[in-house]
């Protein structure tokens, strides 16, 4: 049985924590290959929030949604560590 795409989107998208990891880690990125890395980052501590959500009982305990979380969350996270990336202003010494 597959998990239901609207729970899926609404703990990939209603996540602070993929914006946080992603937006966060997209501005430290010194070269734009490190968007990927912070997306990757940002599904995880996406999927670690929503596994948080499901041990405190704020969503139903169903597991089988983490795998989905996780990607829904690195893809939501690249788009955040693009945006993190392209708004950080890069002085004359960063390289």
């Amino acid at each position: 049985m597959p998990p239901d795409l609207k729970d899926v989107l609404l703990l990939t998208i209603m996540n602070p924590a993929t914006l946080a990891a992603g937006y966060l880690i997209g501005r430290m990125a010194d070269q734009p290959q490190k968007i990927v890395i912070g997306g990757f980052a940002a599904g995880i501590a996406g999927a670690l929030f929503a596994w948080l959500l499901m041990l405190t009982g704020f969503y139903p305990p169903k597991v089988r949604l983490l795998g989905g979380v996780f990607v829904g969350s690195a893809l939501a996270g690249i788009a955040w560590a693009w945006i993190g990336y392209a708004v950080h202003r890069r002085g004359s010494g960063d390289r």
